[in-house]
């Protein structure tokens, strides 16, 4: 069977841990390609892949994950840390970051494809809150990359006790709850 190569070893071993298949990760791209059909057996289906057809095409098209290259990377970094220090700067137009307002407009349409990354997600956010905003800009982001915000999220929820300090009768002067 042919797979992409665009989905890295990572990826087919995380995809089928996700659904019931332990892969042992020791094991080289070549060899897990090869014996792919021997893992798709014991593949356990769900709502986002349904059958083995979809497993198969899902296999067969790019991966849905961004992986810029080294240079593309720094790239996309240098003009979203451009846009963060524009943002930090009260968003003025002083020529040392940018001269108008198309520039930084045209930066962050050429990078929000690559949400990904925290710092593009910083920058957009950045540029929604400027005073020279022409379109609002969301950045795509990965499911993937989304499950793993939602759960770091969840996690870094604190709780917060509430103390009740009540008096009550003579025989029992306070009384101390946390809800």
């Amino acid at each position: 069977m042919l797979i992409d190569k665009s989905h890295s070893k990572k990826d087919i071993v995380t995809l089928f841990k996700k659904h019931g298949v332990c892969i042992d990760s020791e094991l080289t791209k070549s060899k897990i390609v090869s014996e792919i059909d021997f893992y798709m057996k014991d593949f356990k289906y769900d709502d986002t892949i349904k059958n083995c057809t979809e497993l198969k095409e899902y296999l067969k098209k790019l991966s849905p994950k961004q992986r810029p290259n080294s240079q593309k990377k720094s790239e996309i970094m240098f003009k979203a840390k451009k846009i963060i220090k524009w943002g930090k700067n009260d968003y003025i137009f002083d020529g040392a970051t940018y001269k108008n307002t198309e520039d930084p407009y045209n930066d962050i349409m050429s990078i929000y494809m690559w949400g990904d990354l925290p710092s593009v997600r910083r920058a957009c956010r950045f540029y929604n809150y400027s005073p020279h905003i022409k379109n609002h800009v969301n950045p795509i982001i990965t499911k993937e990359v989304e499950e793993e915000m939602n759960n770091n999220k969840i996690i870094k929820q604190q709780v917060i006790y509430k103390l009740n300090i009540r008096r009550a009768t003579k025989e029992n002067p306070i009384m101390v709850s946390f809800d």
